[in-house]
């Protein structure tokens, strides 16, 4: 059951859980996810 649960996300791969920000918070995982570049275009957030 890979992804959203209650405060986060949950990798099936590995059984990770993150926080909504990303940060590790239960599994096997050793790193927080990393933040994608990102810019800002009059109000819109452009991702990659």
């Amino acid at each position: 059951n890979a992804g959203a649960y209650d405060g986060g996300y949950f990798c099936p791969c590995h059984g990770a859980h993150y926080d909504a920000s990303g940060r590790i918070r239960r599994g096997p995982a050793p790193l927080n996810l990393e933040v994608p570049p990102y810019t800002f275009k009059d109000n819109t957030i452009v991702i990659g």
